[in-house]
């Protein structure tokens, strides 16, 4: 097994983009566009995990409207995903690190990049690298450098691709999910209750919670699992090109799990993201009024991890 050695500066979608392989995977990140990837591709069975820009891709600025941008590629939430207030200051849509540039801090056969908090005094940084030839390990730390104690959320936001031969998979004892979308025309209240992976909606129409329609469906839908039974793992499973993707994290870092379906609704293109994260859910407002979320004390860091498994769907 041949592991990559050094990393690759190239140009992609007109962007300065750095390049990380082994023999079976890609992935790439765009530094100045919020350490973007850009790019997980399967190199054995020639499948592409992650959203290609449906718009110009081009660093957005700090606060920008983020549906309004690329709508590509894997972002990092932090810290928050929904615009709230906290301390009388505003936190802006899908938080603040995905729209600024990061610091390049290594990019050998390790991929590292930091970046500083522009409302919230912290240090954010990741590192990515090769496992072995079909895994990627993410670490992650933050570190709180102001004064006061800091709550926080970051979840992760992959945009994958999906199509009708695309199935999403949950671990065995995920029956229900938790529907987070408030006055959803299918599945009403924020936080009913909703059978997984078959439901009925409030019409007594079924559902394949499991499967992803069309882009003309013009639908989307936001579930979590619920709080109280954290899921270790997610999955994506693509069956014409034989292509599985896991993604695996510590229930005792990142206790929560969302789970975001897009059918045309803001892609152009069905989307999938599976969306471990460190509070509950989506705002960090909420969050800390629901008391599900994790506070650091002056000076304190956090480290956590997510693992990466591109292969084979018989794997």
């Amino acid at each position: 097994m041949d592991m990559p050695e050094t990393a690759s500066f190239i140009d992609w979608f007109d962007q300065m983009a750095i390049s990380l392989e082994s023999d079976c995977v890609r992935i790439v990140v765009i530094p100045t566009m919020g350490a973007k990837i850009v790019s997980l591709y399967d190199k054995v069975n020639a499948y592409e995990w992650l959203a290609e820009p449906m718009r110009p891709l081009k660093p957005a600025g700090y606060g920008a409207d983020f549906v309004s941008q690329d709508m590509s590629g894997w972002d990092e939430m932090m810290p928050t995903i929904s615009t709230c207030r906290f301390r009388n200051i505003t936190l802006p849509d899908h938080g603040e690190v995905w729209g600024i540039p990061w610091n390049i801090d290594k990019a050998t056969a390790e991929l590292c990049f930091s970046v500083n908090g522009v409302a919230l005094p912290y240090h954010f940084s990741r590192c990515i690298a090769f496992e072995n030839e079909h895994t990627l390990i993410f670490q992650y730390c933050l570190t709180n450098t102001g004064e006061q104690i800091m709550p926080f959320l970051w979840a992760a936001h992959p945009q994958f691709n999906a199509d009708e031969s695309t199935r999403i998979l949950l671990p065995d004892e995920i029956d229900y999910l938790l529907n987070v979308i408030a006055d959803h025309p299918n599945w009403g209240r924020s936080e009913s209750q909703v059978t997984w992976p078959a439901a009925r909606d409030l019409h007594d129409v079924p559902h394949q919670l499991d499967r992803i329609g069309p882009a003309d469906l013009h639908a989307c839908r936001k579930f979590y699992t619920d709080p109280g039974s954290p899921a270790a793992w997610a999955a994506l499973q693509h069956h014409f090109s034989g292509s599985r993707l896991r993604m695996e994290w510590s229930t005792a870092d990142l206790p929560y799990l969302g789970l975001w379906v897009d059918e045309g609704v803001y892609n152009a293109k069905p989307v999938v993201a599976l969306e471990p994260a460190s509070g509950y859910f989506d705002s960090l407002e909420n969050a800390i009024a629901r008391k599900q979320v994790n506070w650091l004390m002056p000076g304190a860091q956090m480290d956590w991890q997510l693992r990466l498994v591109i292969g084979n769907e018989t794997d």
